[in-house]
């Protein structure tokens, strides 16, 4: 895979400008990493640049569609398995916020479901869906259990950069995404690669379109 090298300004203008080029009236995008290592931080440019554009934009994170800790740590606090494919709640996600955003109507939809500090319900007023909206949606291992999207951007992150970002108290995060890359090849699958190492370097793989 041939990579094109950015600035981060370039980035964010030509992920926002190929969002708003969507087919979709109202397009779910998801930006594929952990916050750690700047998936966050994108995303928030990204929705920026898409307002800026003239587009509503729905700036969410998986973080705060967690199962309930009861749940999400039933095997353990460190179980890979659930990390994958047990954590975020994505039938409430599909229910709750990307669904009602692709249908538009009067139903509206949810932000958040629950706070990940506390671990309690959020009660949230449903926010109408404004025409041309657009989810803009980051979190981890995005395509390990498929949440609905119409497209996703993957950070790709070596191993070992992954583990300089992660806290003490994440770095089992690390062989867990090791197994993502494997099992569910996301370079492969996502519609943007981005090697992101150096956040203030980035480079876009020219395969991605």
């Amino acid at each position: 895979m041939r990579y094109r090298p950015l600035t981060p300004d370039l980035l964010v203008r030509e992920l926002a400008n190929r969002i708003d080029r969507r087919a979709e009236p109202r397009p779910r995008i998801g930006f594929d990493g952990p916050e750690e290592v700047g998936a966050a931080a994108l995303a928030d440019a990204v929705a920026d640049r898409i307002r800026e554009l003239g587009r509503p934009a729905i700036r969410v994170s998986t973080r705060w569609w967690w199962r309930a800790a009861s749940l999400r740590l039933e095997l353990g606090r460190t179980d890979v398995d659930m990390l994958l494919y047990g954590w975020v709640d994505t039938a409430a996600l599909r229910r709750e916020l990307l669904d009602p955003v692709a249908a538009g109507g009067n139903d509206g939809y949810l932000p958040r479901l629950r706070d990940p500090v506390t671990d309690r319900a959020v009660r949230d007023v449903r926010q109408p869906v404004e025409p041309r909206a657009t989810v803009i949606l980051d979190g981890p291992f995005l395509l390990a259990d498929p949440t609905g999207l119409d497209g996703v951007v993957h950070l790709q992150v070596s191993p070992g950069a992954l583990a300089r970002a992660m806290p003490p108290d994440r770095q089992w995060w690390v062989p867990a995404y090791r197994r993502y890359l494997i099992d569910e090849r996301p370079a492969e699958r996502a519609d943007a690669v981005i090697a992101y190492d150096h956040p203030a370097a980035p480079a876009i793989a020219s395969s991605s379109g």
